[in-house]
């Protein structure tokens, strides 16, 4: 290579160490163009324009860099770079390989490799290589950072904790580190933690919208809703195209029963995404809870395609049903979600019948006693069973969809499910006959519900509305280590855990009740489905199913709805049942 050459590469090399990326591109691409083979050259031309995010470009001066100077893991590892850049995992994969070949001590190419490996779902093999990265080169704060991405991503999230704290000591200015670690802190429900670490990764970088994104998602949590509206709008402000800050945005102005609000950003989130599966649920959630049925039940569609529900998703060699005419044809419709939705969308089954067709009904295990009587199905069959010959198929929340129900159209509810009379008559005499009012009470749901913080309370709370006049019954099985010591002082609460195996025992258990009083339990839609007045606390945003404006409910004939007037009090909801409760006796209608 002559003078003029080496002093030429020189300058551009001086070019990129000073930051001017754009005008060492420029110089490194006239010495490739006087010196086609130079493998150097073509190496530096690569690594400028993949920092220019050039990434087509970069990939086949990599490539030849690769060809004329195979011996060098670096352009091996910058090529994997590339590779990654432009979602070719598997390659970028190879080219790690390749230099780690070349140079086993490669920390840098190690923990590249973790990462593709993560893009490939691979979080154990991830796991491994960004602790042999770790093993060339312990204090390497991006390791440390990857290594903790990858235990998230397997769910070990104290590891995970424990990697970002690592990586952190190595670096304490790493704000990427601070925003990720908030996530696990996130994910171990431990919030004002992980606001902590949120607010100190903007401290380091103000101009971070993810981040500012995510504390408006741990604000909310911590019930500061307007604080989390001003960082959306923050994050929305620094990066107008943040499509997941605005969908986030979105879903906080509907829980605040913003719904205009949220439903333009909603429309401004697919106007920039129009697949974005999450605003399109959130348009669904705003229409079906303010009764505009038509537009919600099509939004609805897009739950399959959301990261909570995509792996539900069924396939059959069947047609899905979508409205036309089921006269000798034989359906499966198949429960979806929770039980709770089972039951609340298993009434369908006699609409269809009388459509002409054979319904058969796919259901969770737990349900199948009691819905063995249910008017209308030909077959019901639980979970996992083998499955009968079918035409076409619907899960049970597209029913709607279908039949086109609006709200307008929707039938005169009617009770459609009924306790085993024997049991109920087994279940009448460990009740007793009594002169006063029978109540069964539901305070608390499974607290791994998604949204159990929002519709639980504490019985220490809740045991406000007892009166002594009334006897009342616990149609609830579990209970929080708290509740079980308030329960113990509540000697007007029969509590029946114990004896409640199955649903078919806690119906039995409902027909011997006057009244229930419950949180948005499945208990309150199997009470309310059977007939009996059932009172439904609600928290201020409630369920996409509960239609706001109204104290009744189209889809249960004598259920009474008690909603919170703000986010988080369910002492006024408390105080007013309290007060409707000593107005009844056992011979009144409730």
């Amino acid at each position: 290579m002559t003078q003029v050459a080496t002093d030429s590469f020189a300058a551009a090399w001086s070019l990129y160490t000073q930051g001017q990326v754009s005008q060492a591109e420029q110089a490194f691409t006239k010495l490739v163009q006087a010196h086609p083979g130079w493998g150097e050259a073509l190496h530096m031309r690569g690594v400028c324009l993949l920092q220019l995010k050039q990434h087509g470009a970069a990939l086949p001066a990599l490539q030849s860099a690769a060809q004329y100077t195979p011996q060098d893991p670096s352009v091996h590892s910058n090529l994997g770079l590339v590779l990654r850049a432009l979602h070719r995992h598997a390659e970028a994969l190879a080219a790690y390989d390749k230099a780690l070949q070349l140079k086993p001590d490669f920390a840098q190419a190690w923990a590249n490799r973790g990462n593709a490996l993560r893009d490939m779902g691979q979080g154990d093999e991830a796991i491994a290589s960004y602790q042999q990265a770790l093993q060339c080169q312990p204090h390497y704060a991006q390791a440390w950072h990857g290594l903790g991405l990858a235990f998230g991503d397997v769910k070990r999230w104290t590891d995970s904790l424990a990697a970002f704290d690592a990586a952190l000591a190595q670096k304490p200015d790493y704000a990427v580190a601070y925003m990720d670690r908030g996530n696990t802190l996130r994910e171990m429900e431990r919030v004002p933690e992980a606001l902590q670490s949120y607010e100190r990764a903007l401290q380091l970088h103000p101009q971070y919208a993810q981040a500012w994104s995510n504390r408006g998602v741990v604000l909310k949590r911590l019930g500061r809703m307007d604080d989390a509206a001003a960082s959306y709008e923050r994050a929305i402000t620094l990066d107008a195209g943040f499509v997941d800050a605005i969908v986030n945005y979105a879903t906080l102005l509907k829980d605040m029963m913003r719904v205009p609000a949220a439903v333009a950003m909603n429309e401004r989130a697919l106007a920039l995404d129009p697949d974005n599966s999450g605003a399109h649920l959130n348009l669904a959630i705003c229409h079906l809870v303010t009764g505009n049925w038509g537009p919600g039940w099509q939004h609805y569609e897009w739950r399959w395609k959301t990261d909570q529900l995509k792996d539900g998703v069924r396939t059959f060699a069947q047609a899905q049903w979508r409205g036309e005419s089921l006269q000798g044809k034989t359906i499966l419709l198949h429960a979806e979600q929770g039980l709770g939705d089972t039951l609340q969308f298993c009434r369908f089954t006699q609409v269809l019948a009388a459509r002409g067709a054979r319904v058969l009904l796919e259901v969770q295990a737990p349900l199948l006693a009691l819905l063995a009587p249910l008017p209308g199905v030909h077959g019901l069959i639980a979970r996992g069973q083998t499955l009968p010959a079918f035409d076409l198929h619907c899960p049970l929340l597209s029913v709607p969809l279908a039949l086109g129900l609006t709200l307008e159209k929707m039938p005169q509810a009617q009770a459609y499910l009924q306790a085993d009379a024997a049991l109920a008559h087994t279940w009448a005499a460990k009740v007793g006959t009594a002169s006063v009012l029978r109540v069964g009470v539901v305070w608390s749901g499974r607290p791994e519900h998604k949204n159990d913080h929002n519709r639980s309370i504490p019985l220490a709370e809740f045991r406000c509305v007892f009166r002594p006049e009334h006897r009342y019954h616990c149609l609830q099985k579990e209970f929080r280590p708290a509740d079980v010591q308030t329960l113990s002082t509540c000697s007007d609460v029969a509590v029946w855990d114990s004896e409640l195996h199955s649903f078919s025992d806690t119906a039995a258990l409902i027909a011997s009740m006057d009244l229930v009083v419950s949180v948005d339990t499945s208990v309150a839609h199997l009470a309310a489905a059977m007939g009996k007045p059932v009172w439904l606390l609600l928290p201020f945003s409630p369920d996409w199913r509960w239609v706001v404006g109204r104290d009744d409910s189209p889809w249960y004939p004598r259920m009474r709805l008690f909603r919170q007037p703000d986010t988080g009090q369910w002492a006024p909801v408390l105080a007013q049942i309290h007060q409707a409760l000593g107005l009844l006796t056992r011979s009144q209608e409730t």
